[in-house]
């Protein structure tokens, strides 16, 4: 038998291993797949599933080894053949090798193996719900639609493939050895390429009768890549990226990111002296956890990749400090300088329960609850406007964010009709909604960052 080499990540007391042995595929080491109630995409009508071929891209594979997948539509009407709408979908991470093994079993965790693979995923289509609705009032409407199946459990950031680990079967407790990839950025550079039809290939859509060919990407004049949650993560360590590749082709590109749900309190000012990381691991502070991470932790089991500029910028300026680029809050607020609209309710349900439940401290005011979630979020979205002069790369943005935070709990809301159509912010006697204030920003009008204060909004019931 060959060897398989392996780095010992003692705090996560589990091994991760260059595969170089034939090691059964996650889906094969534990038989208790099963599917969860997060995460998942309906059956529909209205997009339909692409497949990426895996012999132009081999490296476009979910974690159990399945090809990536997205969904689409061509646009309605000539006057949308070049705007875009490309979404990430979002779908939480898994970590370590035993959070993905209960990931996979759905076990501890209402996410499951239908956000590590696209064996479950639908055929036929999925639903236009959101963003994607057809509908007068929604902009996005008529443009070409396309939603990226999230199967790789790492923030759409991985280049790790074919890794060996060890973990305990979440049902049985025996211990197992198991295959994994964590190719979040190759599936993403992947789905771009096809759509560029860099393989000389036509991406064509047949649901309902129809034949028609969905245009090439790099003549686009518009295109917004959106993610929500997960998908946000992925916005943030992507977006520069995608942005320049598709100006190199076609400068004529105008290109902005949709940001949503994955804006929580900075937690480079919170004390994490108090939290759960602190008092089971012993890192007590920002610079701890997110060091851990960038060695031993998610991002080094990912070989995750980020913003590029931001590594550059702190390698340059604050040797010693690029682990912060794994932070979304601080690339986000620092090095992205694609234009991004960034929406995010101040009482979100997932991020302020998570917080609350590790048990961070805001300094000078006690642990962390709803109401103080609340009161930074507030406070870090009003912030979005003097990012030019505030952030490390401020003086090459070329637009200041916008940005739309309700009062609302609804996390990851781009994919649902009442957080997108129903919610308002009523501000000097009009009320607003998020469409409204992103046509604000785009065309330069004002406001283009709308934050509700207590008792402003109107929430879905």
């Amino acid at each position: 038998m060959r060897k398989v080499a392996c780095i010992l990540l003692p705090l996560l007391a589990v091994r991760t291993c260059a595969a170089q042995s034939p090691v059964p595929l996650i889906s094969t080491a534990l038989n208790c797949g099963r599917a969860g109630t997060a995460g998942s995409l309906p059956d529909g009508t209205d997009l339909q599933r692409h497949d990426i071929d895996l012999a132009q891209y081999p490296n476009a594979m979910c974690n159990d080894g399945t090809g990536a997948a997205f969904y689409f539509r061509p646009h309605n009407g000539d006057g949308f053949a070049d705007r875009w709408l490309i979404q990430f979908q979002g779908g939480g991470l898994c970590g370590s090798p035993a959070d993905c093994a209960k990931r996979w079993c759905s076990v501890d965790t209402a996410f499951s193996s239908i956000g590590m693979s696209t064996s479950r995923a639908p055929r036929m289509g999925t639903s236009d719900a959101g963003i994607s609705e057809r509908r007068a009032d929604n902009p996005f409407a008529n443009w070409n639609q396309v939603l990226v199946k999230y199967c790789s459990s790492d923030l759409w950031s991985g280049t790790a493939k074919n890794l060996i680990v060890e973990a305990a079967d979440p049902v049985t407790r025996e211990p197992k050895v198991m295959r994994i990839h964590f190719l979040g950025s190759r599936i993403v550079d992947a789905v771009i390429a096809t759509l560029r039809r860099q393989g000389g290939r036509t991406v064509r859509f047949t649901l309902g009768g129809a034949n028609t060919e969905l245009p090439n990407l790099d003549n686009a004049g518009t295109v917004v890549i959106a993610g929500a949650s997960a998908g946000s993560g992925g916005l943030v360590r992507n977006l520069d990226r995608l942005t320049d590749a598709l100006r190199r082709t076609n400068p004529r590109a105008v290109v902005r990111g949709l940001h949503d749900s994955g804006f929580p309190p900075d937690a480079s000012k919170l004390d994490a002296s108090t939290t759960v990381y602190c008092r089971e691991a012993g890192l007590c502070s920002y610079s701890q956890i997110e060091e851990f991470e960038e060695q031993d932790g998610q991002e080094a089991l990912w070989r995750s990749r980020v913003d590029d500029s931001c590594r550059e910028w702190h390698r340059k300026n604050e040797p010693g400090s690029e682990y912060v680029c794994n932070d979304n809050f601080h690339a986000l607020t620092n090095h992205l300088t694609t234009p991004v609209f960034v929406r995010m309710g101040q009482t979100d349900e997932l991020h302020s329960r998570t917080m609350i439940q590790l048990g961070y401290t805001v300094p000078g005011q006690g642990l962390i609850d709803v109401n103080g979630f609340a009161r930074l979020v507030r406070e870090q979205m009003a912030g979005l406007a003097d990012l030019k002069a505030t952030a490390h790369e401020g003086t090459d943005i070329s637009v200041a964010p916008g940005g739309f935070s309700p009062t609302c709990k609804e996390h990851e809301v781009l994919r649902g009709n009442p957080e997108i159509f129903n919610v308002r912010i009523r501000e000097a006697g009009r009320d607003y909604r998020m469409f409204d204030i992103i046509g604000n920003w785009i065309e330069g009008r004002q406001p283009s960052i709308l934050v509700s204060q207590p008792n402003a909004s109107v929430c879905p019931e």
